[in-house]
């Protein structure tokens, strides 16, 4: 049989083997280009080359395209069938031209003779000294698996009788798809077997799942959920509301009072752009519900401590009461912390005393004042901030109202940005008291007073102690002797009044019945401030030495020294752990009560630090000193954060302050109030009485 013959055979479709190519003689030949030299006719025409070669290259790329995964490596040695070609001169020609770059230059060597698929006899095909026989002339091995994702070994592995039209489907892994002849029909194939084949992987996955699942054993409670069906239904229903395939919008959904607690946690500038929303949002986020609730978690009252005097600060939370605009509050509120932050205040001055005014203290309703002029004055805190009585001998004429401030001094701190001067409008001579067996009034300079819901307590350089009725209209109820010097301060609380004096004494008096509970010994110059937490006391005094006693052993618990002598004032913190005093060497000494260690020091003054007061619920620490300054430091930090310098023209001898407010007294014979909140509209919501 020629080989032009052999070429021509046509492979058999049905056959249970695969056919092997026939024997092909090749010869190297030195002059050729491709390094081949074909025994053929060269008589066909390029039309049949060209179909040849067509009809080669669509073969060879579908049985060696790999569509799922990268093909194994090919062995070398391996030829491909090509005995269905009918124009074999022309093809083998083409093939020699394309191939003969990746033959060239390969070594030559002998491969074993494969069988014959038609003729059943050996044939050694070979070249000229042994070359080695082309990979793509040699059929694949029966004896090698095929690939189950290549097409032609599908087709060699599950050789079909008859010819398939359609796609087989396969069952996994134990029989695979099989494709139909047409190539055409390659691409739906692949894809019929594909999703075949995700079909029986994700049964296997459910097979498995199946056989690893724990049977529910209500007995242990093995696999039983313990989480509330509540707890359940609310977070489905939390994530159906956030599924943009829902859309639903919550406050429509849910109820007022819901949607108002969920409101209720966001914080303030979060809710004023939730009222953006829509006309809904802005109805529920608006509430006055919701706005209580944000209002009092920013600007919460603390909890009062047990060591807390009786008199409380204001701390303007406002009144609770039906229909309060809760958002107007909060936002008044920022308002007058914006002014305290930026030190932006209204000077207004109560002239009415004749001398200078030593103490005074305040609250929502009333300012009340000591002067040495041997009166007590009680003042409206509002406008027109009229004086409404004074306790004491007939004031006569009023002192002429000098300069209000020194602008010189202004130049260095924050001056009012708006200053009022009421006239003085001095009510009737006050009624004579009538004190059995003692005068009616101080005899002497009002040097200290406290006062509270029920009572008034004055300290006077007469000696004495005089305790008011505040309940009706400021009746005298008691005197109280026992020092031998002028009472410099004085304080007290639901059990004891605690006073002071010149005379390096402390004494301690019942408050119900004016009796001398104990007289506390120590200090070794005088006793210029006292404060009471319970059964502590904490005391400054002119020999430099700040000392801490207890009330039951009458005995001093710890010394607080300063670097320099003479201490002025000095506060003790409502949770009696914090001291503060000051005094000639310009500096606010800060301890730490339980430790007695020196906590900071808080510089600025440039004299005597005459004055005092702590705002634990701003955070706050007001000062007057002889420099004629008041000075607010941060608590946490000691950093000075407003400087009101020049606000009077002497010293300032008391101050006093509140979240709205300072009040502070001077030698000038005024008082001046620095009001923080002038002007702001609907600060009167802040107000608690």
């Amino acid at each position: 049989m020629t080989p032009q013959t052999t070429l021509r055979r046509q492979r058999p479709r049905t056959a249970t083997n695969p056919p092997t190519a026939p024997s092909i003689p090749w010869s190297h030949h030195q002059g050729s280009s491709c390094g081949l030299n074909l025994d053929v006719d060269a008589s066909l025409c390029d039309e049949q080359e060209q179909t040849l070669v067509e009809v080669f290259n669509k073969e060879c790329v579908l049985e060696e395209k790999d569509h799922t995964v990268p093909p194994p490596p090919r062995r070398r040695g391996a030829a491909k069938s090509f005995s269905h070609l009918r124009h074999p001169v022309g093809g083998l020609r083409a093939l020699g031209r394309r191939l003969s770059v990746s033959i060239r230059h390969k070594s030559s060597s002998k491969h074993a003779a494969h069988e014959e698929g038609t003729t059943g006899h050996r044939r050694n095909v070979s070249g000229n000294g042994g070359d080695s026989h082309s990979p793509w002339c040699r059929e694949p091995s029966i004896n090698r698996r095929p690939s189950l994702n290549s097409v032609s070994a599908l087709h060699s592995f599950y050789a079909p009788t008859t010819l398939i039209t359609a796609p087989i489907p396969g069952r996994g892994l134990e029989q695979p798809p099989i494709l139909p002849n047409s190539l055409s029909a390659g691409a739906a194939a692949r894809a019929a077997a594909a999703a075949q084949n995700e079909l029986a992987r994700a049964e296997r996955h459910a097979a498995k799942v199946a056989e690893q699942r724990v049977a529910l054993d209500s007995e242990s409670g093995i696999g039983i959920d313990l989480r509330d069906r509540s707890e359940l239904s609310v977070l489905s229903l939390s994530l159906s509301l956030v599924s943009p395939a829902n859309s639903l919008d919550p406050v429509a959904y849910l109820p007022s009072e819901v949607m108002a607690q969920v409101l209720a946690y966001l914080d303030p500038d979060s809710l004023m752009r939730a009222e953006l929303v829509s006309s809904a949002w802005r109805d529920q986020a608006s509430s006055h519900h919701v706005w209580r609730h944000v209002f009092r978690q920013a600007h919460g009252r603390h909890r009062a401590s047990a060591t807390a005097t009786k008199k409380k600060q204001s701390s303007g939370l406002g009144k609770t009461m039906p229909n309060q605009d809760w958002k107007k509050m909060f936002l008044v509120r920022r308002a007058l912390e914006y002014r305290w932050k930026e030190g932006k205040a209204a000077a207004i001055y109560l002239n009415g005393h004749q001398d200078s005014v030593y103490c005074a203290q305040f609250d929502e309703d009333k300012i009340i004042t000591g002067s040495r002029d041997r009166t007590i004055r009680v003042w409206d805190a509002h406008y027109p901030w009229a004086c409404r009585k004074i306790i004491g001998p007939s004031p006569g004429n009023s002192s002429s109202a000098g300069p209000m401030n020194n602008p010189a001094q202004q130049s260095t701190g924050k001056a009012p940005f708006l200053t009022i001067s009421p006239p003085s409008s001095a009510p009737d001579e006050a009624e004579p008291f009538e004190l059995p067996g003692a005068e009616n009034y101080h005899s002497a300079s009002i040097l200290c007073l406290q006062f509270d819901d029920e009572i008034l307590v004055t300290g006077s350089s007469d000696y004495t102690c005089i305790v008011y009725d505040v309940r009706n209209d400021y009746r005298p109820i008691r005197r109280l002797q026992g020092h031998r010097a002028g009472v410099l301060d004085v304080c007290f609380d639901d059990r004891y009044i605690v006073s002071c004096s010149k005379d390096s004494t402390i004494c301690v008096w019942d408050r119900q019945t004016g009796a001398l509970v104990k007289k506390l010994l120590g200090h070794e110059g005088p006793v210029n401030a006292v404060q009471l937490r319970g059964d502590l006391i904490v005391s400054a005094s002119g020999d430099g030495v700040a000392k801490l006693w207890n009330i039951t052993s009458g005995t001093c618990v710890k010394e607080f020294p300063s670097k320099d002598r003479g201490l002025a004032c000095i506060e003790f913190s409502e949770d009696a752990r914090t001291i503060l005093t000051g005094g000639n060497d310009k500096v606010i000494y800060q301890f730490d009560a339980n430790t007695g260690d020196l906590v900071q020091e808080l510089e600025g003054h440039e004299g005597l630090v005459r004055s005092l007061h702590l705002d634990s619920l701003n955070g706050r620490i007001v000062s007057g000193s002889y420099d004629m300054s008041v000075k607010v430091f941060d608590v946490n930090t000691g950093a000075l954060s407003i400087n009101l310098p020049g606000w009077t023209t002497s010293w300032m001898l008391s101050v006093k302050s509140d979240y709205r407010r300072i009040v502070a007294t001077s030698q000038d014979s005024r008082a001046v109030i620095m009001d923080f909140g002038y002007g702001l509209d609907g600060i009167e919501l802040l107000e608690e009485w």
